[in-house]
């Protein structure tokens, strides 16, 4: 006669408590005691109760899977950083799962040990939604961002003040006194990003720098006081023009709004490279040329940058070293090893053509 699988009813009897607590404690879903929890899963494997779909994850009381919540699939750099999440976990025998969903409510269905996250904007949603009440590890990427959360969480952070600064740095180096920053929030944002440009901006004693930024949002990428571009928002709504959601597309549009403006500026520091390879092709749809015309540099370090002419100039992120570093955090929160709340990861200028020296007499 076929023996039959245990079942978590059966654990319950045994361990002398409830079903919803039992399955709390082998969900990891819930609060349950420390000594009630240890004394469930001792039961479970007892009874060689195995959960679907991972077989042995109550022997070593782990699924040895991770999950990594990311919501910009078309962003070419957070593709790298998962890769750097991949080849670090299974370096150390772990598998990391992706949702591009962003469905934290389906996290009570998921088997896996601990969570990833793109960014501290998304690690606090999921901490505000549903990390009270699932107390599955997390480690979040960062990039400088003052965001409040709920609670406190390890992160790996990347300094954008310092690599905006290198690159307007850079770009002031080979002579471009005006210099305009493209991006896919409103000036008045509070993104890292945009506080280094405005802080540098005013440490150079640039003046009306707020005129050198182009904002590309939904709500509205035109500066509403400048006259000049009456009649270019109006052509806009008659051909009901529609903000791309991808940067790239961003790029293509700021590069637009760049010449309707007219602005002086040499060059043109993007968002990311995903937004500066757009400008660059935007520029090139409008016959301006560069860098001979402008000038045009990135933030991240992605791989395609490497096939676009001409080749962009750039500050490199190093997206798989920053992904290999979370999940290296993480795997030691999970493994009960020393580890740190704020860990740093680093940058480096790439010089390639997109940029050009302008000489200065």
């Amino acid at each position: 006669m076929e023996k039959k699988n245990a079942t978590r009813k059966d654990i319950a009897l045994r361990a002398g408590t409830t079903v919803s607590v039992v399955s709390r404690a082998l969900n990891n879903s819930g609060y349950v005691a420390k000594e009630k929890k240890e004394r469930i899963l001792r039961v479970a494997e007892e009874l060689n109760y195995v959960p679907n779909p991972v077989a042995i994850s109550l022997q070593k009381r782990r699924t040895k899977q991770v999950l990594f919540y990311c919501k910009n699939l078309d962003n070419a750099f957070n593709i790298q950083l998962y890769q750097g999440m991949m080849d670090a976990a299974a370096d150390r025998g772990y598998m990391v799962l992706f949702n591009g969903k962003i469905a934290f409510e389906e996290i009570k269905n998921t088997l896996v040990d601990g969570i990833l996250m793109q960014d501290q904007s998304i690690a606090k949603v999921y901490m505000d939604i549903a990390g009270r009440n699932y107390h599955l590890p997390v480690v979040s990427a960062a990039y400088s961002d003052s965001i409040n959360i709920s609670q406190p969480l390890p992160i790996v952070d990347i300094d954008m003040f310092k690599v905006v600064e290198t690159a307007l740095d850079y770009l002031w180096k080979n002579g471009h006194r005006r210099i305009a920053l493209g991006m896919p929030y409103p000036y008045d944002s509070p993104h890292a990003r945009t506080i280094a440009y405005k802080s540098w901006t005013h440490e150079k004693g640039v003046e009306n720098p707020r005129d050198y930024y182009i904002g590309v949002t939904r709500q509205n990428p035109i500066l509403k006081d400048d006259e000049r571009l009456m009649h270019f928002r109006e052509e806009m709504a008659e051909s009901s023009i529609i903000v791309p959601e991808d940067f790239f597309g961003k790029g293509q549009l700021a590069a637009h709004i760049f010449v309707e403006k007219r602005l002086d500026a040499t060059a043109i520091l993007g968002f990311n490279d995903d937004f500066s390879l757009g400008l660059i092709k935007g520029f090139q749809e409008l016959g301006i040329h560069v860098p001979e015309n402008v000038s045009v540099m990135g933030i991240d370090g992605i791989n395609s940058r490497k096939y676009i002419s001409p080749m962009l100039s750039t500050v490199a992120l190093f997206p798989e070293k920053q992904g290999a570093k979370c999940v290296e955090v993480l795997l030691d929160i999970i493994e009960g090893k020393k580890f740190k709340y704020v860990n740093h990861s680093g940058f480096k200028l790439i010089e390639a053509e997109s940029v050009r020296k302008i000489h200065r007499f």
